[in-house]
């Protein structure tokens, strides 16, 4: 029981710091007054960040399911509960980081989290039955690829990067590019299919955000929307190779 409670104070807090972020100011700001300071390349329209809601609501059911486990004495790994831990404190630091306008260290945090929730993802086999037991872990991961993007390119005009003589909206293309690439990885070498309609979530809240005004993003953003539909039903992985 005590590893069900771990879990739930950890998830509570997590939910907590989001919502302070979110509504109500730490440092005097919230983090969307933050975001909005400077024209940001790499940026999906505000209902994309909507998301956050699906997101803890899978992880309220995936810690569900650890106490149905819990309660059916089926073991709970010890390892998910200490890395899901480990990235609610990482996620906390991110947060503080960010209102308290530690760029850097917010970079640095997330990219650690991002690590983290890796692990955990990779604690899943990859059977049928732990496929739908790693979904909201794959939620979670997913989405903190996308914010791992939003972050490096708030970072990158923070600091006035010059973009080696190259626009924001190629800057833009790349990171989508780059941003389809790991998708299509996880769809052929771990069966997901989750991270795809995230990506293609943010991708299409990209395309909105610009609306045409940056052709070139709209465009790639559009186009690789229409890859990833296609990785979803076509690519997979060979049975024989699993």
């Amino acid at each position: 029981m005590f590893k069900i409670i771990l879990l739930m104070v950890f998830f509570i807090s997590t939910v907590i710091v989001k919502l302070l972020s979110t509504f109500l100011p730490i440092n005097d700001q919230t983090s969307g007054e933050i975001f909005k300071r400077l024209p940001v390349f790499f940026t999906p329209a505000n209902y994309v960040f909507y998301i956050w809601i699906a997101i803890f609501a899978s992880l309220a059911w995936w810690i569900w399911n650890m106490t149905m486990d819990y309660k059916s004495s089926r073991p709970i790994p010890s390892k998910r509960i200490l890395l899901f831990g480990v990235a609610s404190i990482l996620y906390i630091l991110c947060v503080y980081s960010w209102h308290y306008e530690h760029f850097l260290y917010t970079f640095v945090t997330l990219t650690l989290l991002l690590g983290c929730l890796f692990i955990l993802y990779l604690t899943y086999p990859l059977d049928d039955i732990n496929r739908k037991n790693r979904l909201p872990i794959s939620f979670l991961l997913s989405w903190t690829f996308i914010s791992f993007f939003i972050n490096l390119s708030y970072l990158l005009t923070f600091y006035e990067f010059d973009g080696f003589g190259m626009t924001k909206s190629l800057w833009g293309v790349i990171f989508l590019t780059i941003a389809t690439a790991i998708a299509l990885h996880f769809r052929y070498h771990y069966s997901d299919r989750l991270m795809l309609v995230i990506f293609i979530w943010t991708f299409l809240g990209v395309a909105i955000h610009h609306n045409f005004s940056q052709l070139l993003l709209t465009t790639a953003s559009l186009f690789l929307s229409c890859v990833l539909i296609v990785g979803i039903i076509f690519l997979k992985k060979s049975a024989k190779t699993l």
